[in-house]
């Protein structure tokens, strides 16, 4: 059966509906208020309102059988491995930037042990596009979950050096999707948004030495790109860490000033980040519109989440000022 036979054939199964009303605003803000007075990270409320409806998502790509974009935003919302596996491929076979897909897709299927395909797919993008370090640090993962050590069949260029998963174009078609299943501007954007990955999580746990030149080259590279791109603030944490490994595999004799300088920069950035984040949660968030929460988000996806979380406290009118200052 070819894939769009079984993607047909996939969206033709009966999902169960849900009968809950689709989250609205008023619920995200009362569970977020809820969560931040009771310190739970995890509530029943929140399950409920993050709870995705199968139904809908899939009723939008039988709608759109033609839209490769609304299949890949349906395969980076549902959970089930064999549903996602379908959508992905006709995404993959569809869409004219293919790479972005099957990035993702070769991540994914490594996270769900779907070995064949993921190498596959790592080993597509690693030709097509050649400056990115992640299809390198996928088939690192396959080694490692088979037992097979951390040694490439081929080296990857000494051009390789920059971490993209792809994660904000991702991020517009879950959402895309979602406005069309039905959801809220803002629903769709707070369901859609999702600034971790599965390309994360392979970079975070292959950060276990010891390492050949090869691992250590991209895990280096990864970490620096992640700092310079500064689209989402968890990338840039975890590329902060990444450094961080890799400097402590320095001998002690063999630093000097500019290392112990970078570690203090970090640790400087670091903090600033978490103190930017706790300044927007306690003054800003709360004050917001509808409207500013939506442009936020969207914002976020353009320019990236710091330069949108500075916007969004310029337009809020907060009657408690921010605890520092810009740099």
């Amino acid at each position: 059966m070819t894939a769009k036979l079984f993607l047909v054939a996939l969206l033709a199964v009966s999902w169960p509906v849900f009968a809950e009303p689709l989250p609205t605003y008023a619920d995200f803000r009362r569970m977020d208020q809820t969560r931040r007075l009771t310190g739970q990270l995890q509530t029943a409320e929140l399950l409920k309102i993050t709870r995705l409806d199968p139904e809908l998502i899939a009723g939008v790509v039988r709608r759109n059988t033609n839209d490769a974009q609304l299949a890949w935003g349906a395969a980076e919302l549902l959970t089930e491995w064999p549903a996602r596996r379908a959508l992905f491929e006709t995404a993959v076979a569809a869409m004219s930037n293919r790479v972005s897909v099957a990035v993702r897709y070769a991540c994914a299927a490594a996270r769900q042990g779907d070995y064949d395909v993921a190498l596959k797919w790592a080993r597509f993008c690693q030709a097509q596009d050649g400056d990115n370090t992640v299809p390198w640090l996928a088939e690192l993962w396959l080694l490692a979950q088979r037992k097979m050590g951390l040694h490439l069949e081929q080296m990857p260029p000494v051009w390789t050096t920059n971490f993209r998963d792809y994660t904000a174009e991702a991020c517009r078609a879950r959402i895309r999707v979602l406005e069309l299943a039905g959801y809220s501007a803002y629903s769709a954007r707070r369901l859609g948004f999702k600034p971790d990955s599965d390309a994360l999580f392979i970079v975070q746990n292959i950060c276990k030495p010891p390492f050949d030149e090869a691992t250590k080259r991209l895990l280096r590279s990864s970490g620096e790109s992640l700092q310079q791109q500064r689209q989402f603030l968890l990338g840039e944490l975890i590329g902060q860490t990444l450094e961080r490994t890799m400097l402590a595999l320095v001998p002690d004799a063999d630093r000097n000033g500019e290392v112990r300088a970078r570690l203090e920069a970090i640790g400087t950035r670091r903090e600033r980040l978490r103190q930017r984040l706790a300044d927007i949660e306690r003054n800003t968030v709360d004050y917001a519109t509808e409207a500013q929460m939506v442009q936020y988000f969207d914002d976020v996806l353009a320019a990236g989440e710091e330069a949108a979380m500075q916007k969004l406290i310029g337009s809020v009118k907060s009657p408690l000022p921010t605890s520092h200052e810009d740099e």
